[in-house]
């Protein structure tokens, strides 16, 4: 509990050092729920089915845990793409390549962290499916930072917010699978 409450502080101290977009009163209410609500409320479910003892102790089957693993950061990327632009997107003075760079970097630090602190809490917790239950840990980490940065990037441009938003969410996952596993596996 320890490492999920420094995680969300980790979270929230960045949002409010890089500050909220201005564009946030502009928004519809079914975009902000689609683009921040959604992948924080599924990330928050990821954790607890990630972190579930299941029957036995064992966790969750195996395929919810993957079922969950690969739809939150599919969802969360054909959100980025498929919503409707609710303004004309900005200039990006940085251009395209270089202002997705930038979201993605912010995005995988705001989620590395966590998972490196929660993999450490998480040392030897998973006796039984234990990369897909880490690479859940890294989806939910990856969620929670994707809606973060859709609370600070202003940039409503979709192929933007997949490449720069959405693509961490999976990196996220998928160094949950391949990486933290390491630690968690029992």
């Amino acid at each position: 509990m320890a490492a999920l409450g420094v995680s969300l502080a980790w979270l929230v101290c960045h949002l409010v050092a890089f500050g909220i977009r201005e564009d946030m009163s502009q928004l519809p209410a079914g975009y902000i729920a689609a683009q921040v609500g959604l992948p924080i409320l599924f990330g928050a479910s990821c954790l607890v089915v990630a972190l579930a003892p299941g029957k036995l102790g064992l966790g969750i089957g195996v395929g919810i845990v993957g079922a969950m693993a690969v739809l939150g950061p599919l969802s969360f990327w054909l959100l980025s793409l498929g919503m409707p632009v609710p303004h004309a997107p900005d200039v990006n003075p940085f251009g395209f390549w270089l202002g997705s760079l930038l979201c993605l970097d912010i995005t995988l630090a705001w989620a590395a962290a966590p998972l490196l602190l929660l993999a450490l809490s998480l040392r030897r917790a998973f006796a039984a499916h234990a990369t897909g239950r880490s690479a859940l840990v890294g989806a939910a980490l990856g969620l929670l930072s994707g809606g973060a940065i859709n609370l600070h990037c202003s940039n409503v441009e979709p192929w933007h917010m997949a490449a720069g938003h959405a693509v961490p969410v999976l990196i996220a996952a998928l160094l949950g699978a391949f990486l933290v596993v390491r630690w968690t596996r029992a």
